[in-house]
């Protein structure tokens, strides 16, 4: 029995792993639809909905996918309208309508190869490649995979590079090449450090491999372990097709009460989520095993439905699957004429399909009987040396014996002694990462400790003096008699730059410690700060706060303050933007910042080569609050500064 293949369902990864809970992602995504007009905030809100009810609500999933499209469409936004079309695409195959995946697919590749945006272009190459395998369509898709991998290695996405191999591992092993498939799933788990959804898929893999090798112990160890991880990640998809898989491995060691009941539970949970080639997979796989008990009349049911229903999807592989199975049932029901008819079907589609799989195996088929017929001559030569070497077989067996002890006892020591190394060093960098990150907060705390100090002391010291002296010479004004008018005006004068420099002390201590950021916290201040900057000439600043309704930290709230105002003034000062679009974003246990230009942008590749200390210093501040920021910057078409941290 073919193992089912998890392919179809890495695309489905893409856009998972939130930090906050889905009921309040869910409420937010439709909150912001229907308040939102931010192309941005409204086009992710669109794209969370369809993949969240993608298993659940497949009908719901679809309007939101068309919605973004045609949204997407009407503003000319590419990297979004190639979203939209692999979402539909994905809707379909998830449904098992395999045309109609493979056409929004397709039209997602031709869009992202005209907008030449590498990460686009990656994302929908891999999901057509996901369509193309289920299709039978290997060689299409190990070129479209191949292709995406390199674009990926290009922008070192590790995330991407590990589930890229993880696809193209699938179609090797889908065409019996499992070496290669094993080199790449090394290559996934070796990148991959941080995606259990990832390093799932991998395992089911390595399951598929090791089965396919007759290795049936590891083949289940591997499929549990990611059933595992299938089940905890509420991943159905995953979950039904490792339950299938475990019941092929059973049943291939013939403990079919454990076969069935994985079959079961996989036709089980493919009907809840509506996914109809799953659950063709699953039925022929119990089809088949009906047949092994002698159930003929249920088996023969369950593979005719899996037939029709693939010939409805235009899924190949279930069709193939299908007649193979036929076929051993009516041999099985000693029915030869039907089990002619679709022996014939399957013989002919599957030359149809693996054409030059075929040519391969012919290929290996002459290369094992070559090496049988060299083997034949090396046992006869083997025969007449085995009775000169018996004689000498005791003897050597016993300085074999000391040598191989020796040799393990000396890699027993080398062993240990790296394994010291190794842990040692591993102290060690620790300890230096510990040390780094304390001085590092160490000189952010001292600098805003420091503002603080010099912002009071202006305010509290210097301004005071300042404000003392003018009432001073204001009550002198009247006491002095000046006897012409260049007098007076220079004292007026006088007068008039001690309250400018009031006025000035006032600004620098507001500006280095603002009193709304102390009194009312990050959102008043945010506010005030823009209002500040609204008059600048040929420029539009785009305000929205969503959720930040309470306080956070005082430490979080100044640095994430000045960050936004570095930010700010890097795109007035560099840019030459027009429009700036500013959004915080409150989630239940995150918060979101997003600032926007439409300026000049930068090469992103480069940001450690800059000599300012600006964008260092924005890095340095955010890894001092734990969080993450993230520079997405086309020349000439403007740059995107996401933040996100947890609150």
């Amino acid at each position: 029995m073919k193992t089912a293949k998890i392919i179809s369902f890495l695309v489905l990864l893409f856009f998972a792993g939130r930090s906050f809970s889905q009921d309040k992602k869910y409420i937010d995504s439709l909150t912001a639809l229907t308040t939102s007009k931010v192309d941005s905030i409204r086009f992710n809100a669109y794209t969370f909905l369809s993949w969240s009810l993608k298993e659940t609500h497949k009908t719901l999933a679809f309007k939101y996918a068309t919605m973004l499209l045609n949204e997407a469409t009407a503003a000319k936004n590419s990297k979004w309208i190639v979203r939209a079309l692999s979402d539909l695409g994905s809707i379909h195959l998830f449904k098992g309508e395999i045309a109609k995946a493979l056409e929004y697919a397709e039209k997602a590749v031709v869009v992202a190869r005209k907008e030449a945006n590498k990460k686009d272009l990656a994302g929908a190459l891999v999901n057509l490649a996901s369509i193309k395998g289920h299709d039978n369509k290997y060689d299409d898709a190990l070129e479209l995979e191949l292709e995406a991998l390199k674009l990926y290695e290009e922008l070192k996405k590790n995330y991407y590079i590990a589930f890229t191999c993880n696809s193209i591992a699938s179609v090797y092993n889908s065409i019996g090449n499992y070496s290669m498939s094993n080199n790449y799933l090394n290559k996934a788990i070796a990148i991959n450090k941080t995606r259990p959804d990832i390093m799932a898929i991998t395992l089911g893999m390595m399951g598929d491999n090791f089965k396919s090798l007759n290795k049936n112990d590891s083949a289940i160890y591997f499929y549990k372990e990611a059933k595992k991880i299938f089940e905890k990640a509420g991943d159905q998809s995953g979950f039904s097709t490792a339950c299938n898989n475990l019941g092929v491995v059973y049943q291939s060691i013939h403990d079919l009460k454990n076969a069935e009941l994985q079959y079961k539970e996989s036709i089980k949970r493919s009907k809840e989520f509506e996914s109809l080639e799953t659950l063709s997979f699953a039925e022929i796989s119990l089809a088949s095993l009906y047949t092994e008990k002698g159930n003929y009349k249920e088996a023969e049911i369950l593979l005719l439905n899996s037939l029709d229903r693939a010939k409805k999807l235009g899924s190949g592989e279930t069709e193939l699957n299908a007649y193979r199975y036929l076929t051993q049932l009516y041999i099985h029901k000693k029915e030869p004429e039907k089990a002619m008819l679709y022996f014939d079907k399957h013989t002919a589609m599957k030359d149809s399909v693996f054409t030059k799989d075929v040519a391969s195996r012919f290929s290996e088929a002459q290369t094992k009987f070559d090496v049988e017929k060299k083997d034949l001559e090396l046992a006869k030569n083997k025969a007449e040396l085995e009775a000169r070497e018996k004689q000498n077989f005791n003897k050597n067996i016993v300085i074999f014996s000391i040598i191989a002890l020796l040799l393990l006892s000396v890699i027993l020591g080398v062993i240990i002694y790296r394994k010291k190394q190794l842990q040692q060093q591993a102290k060690l960098n620790a300890e230096i990462a510990s040390q780094k990150e304390i001085r590092s907060k160490a000189i952010i705390e001292a600098e805003e400790k420091e503002r603080r100090r010099i912002a009071q002391d202006l305010h509290d010291g210097v301004g005071q003096i300042l404000s003392a002296a003018k009432l001073n010479l204001s009550g002198l004004q009247s006491q002095i008699d000046l006897s012409n008018n260049k007098q007076k005006e220079a004292f007026i004068t006088a007068l008039d730059l001690i309250d400018d420099s009031v006025k000035e002390v006032r600004t620098v201590s507001h500006n280095m410690m603002p009193n709304t950021l102390i009194k009312l916290g990050l959102a008043s201040a945010i506010k005030e700060f823009i209002t500040k900057i609204q008059g600048t000439p040929n420029l539009k600043v785009n305000l929205e706060i969503v959720g930040l309704t309470a306080r956070i930290e005082q430490e979080k709230e100044t640095v994430l303050y000045r960050i936004i105002q570095e930010v700010v003034s890097n795109i007035i000062k560099h840019a030459k933007a027009t429009e700036i679009s500013l959004q915080l974003i409150k989630h239940e246990k995150e918060l979101s910042i997003i600032i926007e230009d439409n300026g000049l942008g930068f090469d992103t590749k480069k940001i450690n080569e800059f000599d300012g200390i600006g964008l260092k210093n924005i890095i340095s501040r955010i890894e001092f609050i734990n969080g993450t920021v993230n520079f997405d910057s086309t020349l000439n078409k403007g740059t995107t500064v996401i933040i996100e941290v947890q609150v």
